[in-house]
């Protein structure tokens, strides 16, 4: 119960922060003809919310901070409903880590009509406005983001799923043990004339008192702290997925408490009396939870080191992002109903002109590798920079001059020459790359691309040149989004003239999707945004600061770790119930067969070779497995690139802190279980001591 209400929290806040809750339905406007303008729709939906009698909401988000701010454009409709409150009262968030401004939809503006609008009401409503705006000249469709199907898919793909089923196989393993644990009771029971439906009865009701005191008390404390972190918000839905949630561990936990009762009858009742355990099926039942319990924990451990690595990265890199001080990148509107026609017009043009005034900092990325299917390329990445990054970032030649941009003077908008900066360690294939560079531009002019010339020099091998993002919107296949590679090592370099016509409008819009344009100065961006030059409102949602974006990162590496250690800790407690109950079946199964062992001179090996061998191969699974597969993966790259196919992913390593974690499951699955049996050998030992 603890644990699904923490996890329902977790549930209903990543909702919250990701959609407005409490809608019925969601329309997402991503055409328009042009013929109306962005107060004519305002007023439009306000006319078509009293008409209705249901609440519409537009939402943007933030221009500042569009990741901890949100702005909802309200027409309530009917004023006795709970959108309609909003007005006054403001959105009841249930995260903290976003705020919902509310306005009236009169005071939207001119503002591009595309993007999401909200329905509050009956679902049907949403149909019908769809077909009212299509009357307007836009187009839109219908989703339901809150339906029950939606919710599954989007749990479906979050990391809470596993720590769900982690706790499912604890809670049915300690249920499971606690029924074992108490078989000399059952006997007693059964002999006194107990059925096993009477047996059930029986737990059930000594059960509930404490069931019942128990779900009062979490739902106390609960109350408790949701009144102290949101005011009680959205508390219907909490609850709703928090008795889900535990009604799904509920009928696991019956389920395991009724097999393992059930379980117990299949010993005589003399025998069970003894506290005596049906070997076979209670050595099966017990490694098909032990089994995959050893699965969950190698897997979770080597996830546990991968987010350790990756958390240490982004802490360490976050001081090259104080560095950039109120840099920005900007944030695309992606309601373009599939054309880019318009956006790359707009957006790609006003970054040219940007890029040649030295506004902005030009940081694209390519992946070496993937660029000519032709050319065997090492892996590595290509930076597409402008003449204004290497006045930011430090660039050394071999004998330790800095590359300096091109003065003012030189940098002129119609240049056709590129520099090609390429690392020592990467000189051998200097002719390869200098190739594949015009493919980097994608589809250029012809006469420009006929034109083009390339100066190519060498760079200082091991530099690590700041990126400016994480890399994580690239389009790098060879590397996880979960890498920080905020700091590239030995990068290639090609560096174009501000403002060039070489980066085509397509390839200023696509570097900008991927971080890739900085803003040094705030204001460079925002002044046009507030008096929409070039029409930048309809294609420009925000400006996200790069230090800001860089925390918010780290914040979900952090989780992440959390979230995966909790797995981690948990599986690893399966792991040792499980091992405790090996040794509990087996000592109770062969107590007289250990005694008689030990007082003819057996060793503890020979008289527990079964249960030792079997943990052994277990152990021996647990060191090997990851080995092995990282081995297989490397032959299969490596036979890749026999064939000239580019690698989908770098060779992998198994890095010490890997083989930490493997040895420290190895002792803790196989030491558990050896001392067990020690602490179970002598109680034999010593009862069978005692009674003779």
């Amino acid at each position: 119960m603890i644990f699904s209400a923490m996890m329902a929290f977790l549930f209903v806040r990543g909702l919250d922060e990701q959609l407005i809750l409490g809608s019925s339905a969601q329309v997402w406007v991503t055409k328009t003809d042009d013929s109306v303008s962005g107060a004519q729709v305002a007023r439009a939906i306000a006319a078509f919310s009293d008409d209705h009698k249901v609440a519409v909401a537009r939402e943007l988000p933030d221009v500042k901070h569009p990741d901890s701010r949100r702005h909802l454009y309200l027409a309530a409709g009917d004023p006795n409903s709970d959108a309609a409150s909003w007005l006054n009262d403001g959105y009841p968030a249930f995260s903290s880590h976003i705020t919902t401004d509310v306005h009236p939809i009169e005071e939207i503006g001119q503002r591009d009509p595309r993007g999401f609008y909200y329905v509050f009401g009956a679902p049907e409503a949403a149909d019908a406005l769809v077909t009212e705006l299509a009357d307007l000249g836009l187009g839109a469709s219908v989703q339901y983001p809150l339906a029950y199907s939606e919710l599954a898919q989007y749990f479906a793909g979050d990391e809470l799923l596993w720590s769900f089923w982690v706790i499912a196989l604890a809670a049915v393993t300690m249920t499971g043990a606690s029924v074992l644990l108490n078989a000399k009771a059952y006997g007693v029971l059964r002999l006194q004339g107990k059925s096993l439906i009477g047996l059930l009865a029986r737990d059930l009701k000594q059960l509930a008192a404490f069931w019942s005191l128990a779900a009062g008390t979490v739902a106390a404390a609960v109350l408790v702290l949701l009144g102290l972190y949101n005011g009680l918000a959205w508390l219907g839905l909490f609850a709703l997925v928090t008795v889900c949630l535990a009604g799904v561990l509920i009928l696991l936990v019956l389920a395991a408490h009724a097999a393992a009762v059930a379980l117990t009858f299949k010993v005589g009742v003399l025998r069970a009396l003894k506290g005596e355990l049906p070997a076979r099926a209670a050595f099966v039942s017990t490694y098909l939870v032990r089994v995959p319990a050893v699965l969950l924990a190698l897997g979770f451990a080597m996830d546990v080191t991968l987010a350790s690595q990756h958390l240490t990265a982004r802490e360490d890199n976050q001081e090259n992002y104080a560095q950039a001080g109120d840099a920005v990148t900007i944030r695309l509107n992606g309601s373009w109903g599939g054309d880019s026609r318009p956006v790359v017009k707009q957006v790609g043009s006003w970054l040219r002109r940007a890029d040649a005034a030295g506004e902005i900092i030009v940081a694209g990325r390519h992946d070496l590798q993937n660029l000519s299917s032709n050319a065997r390329l090492p892996q590595g990445e290509i930076l597409i920079v402008n003449e204004t990054f290497l006045a930011n970032q430090p660039v050394s030649d071999p004998k330790g001059h800095r590359y300096s941009p091109a003065p003012d003077n030189a940098r002129v908008t119609d240049s056709a020459t590129v520099r090609l900066i390429i690392p020592e360690s990467l000189a051998s294939h200097a002719s390869n790359i200098r190739k594949t560079i015009p493919d980097v531009f994608g589809r250029m002019d012809p006469e420009v691309r006929r034109h083009l010339k390339i100066e190519t020099s060498q760079a200082k091998s091991g530099q690590q040149v700041f990126g400016y993002n994480s890399g994580d919107r690239s389009p790098n296949v060879a590397y996880s989004p979960d890498d920080d590679r905020s700091l590239v090592r030995d990068p290639v370099l090609v560096v174009v003239p501000n403002g060039s016509h070489i980066l085509t409008n397509d390839a200023y819009t696509t570097i900008a999707t991927q971080d890739g344009i900085v803003f040094p100065d705030p204001d460079d961006v925002l002044a046009p945004l507030a008096d929409n030059t070039y029409g930048l409102q309809a294609y420009v949602a925000a400006v996200n600061p790069v230090g800001q974006n860089a925390a918010l990162l780290l914040s979900e590496a952090v989780s992440s770790f959390r979230l995966l250690l909790f797995n981690l800790i948990a599986s690893v407690a399966v792991l040792l119930i499980t091992g405790v109950g090996v040794c509990i079946i087996h000592s109770r199964k062969h107590a007289q067969a250990v005694f008689a062992q030990h007082i003819n001179g057996w060793k503890f090996t020979a008289t527990h070779r079964f249960i030792l061998v079997v943990e052994g191969l277990l152990a021996a699974f647990l060191a090997w497995w990851v080995p092995v597969q990282v081995w297989r993966q490397n032959q299969d790259l490596a036979e890749l690139s026999s064939q000239g196919i580019p690698a989908p992913s770098p060779p992998a390593q198994i890095t010490t802190l890997d083989i930490s974690a493997i040895a420290v499951l190895v002792v803790v699955e196989f030491g558990t279980v050896l001392l067990a049996l020690r602490v179970f050998h002598r109680r034999i030992v010593k009862e069978g001591a005692a009674e003779a």
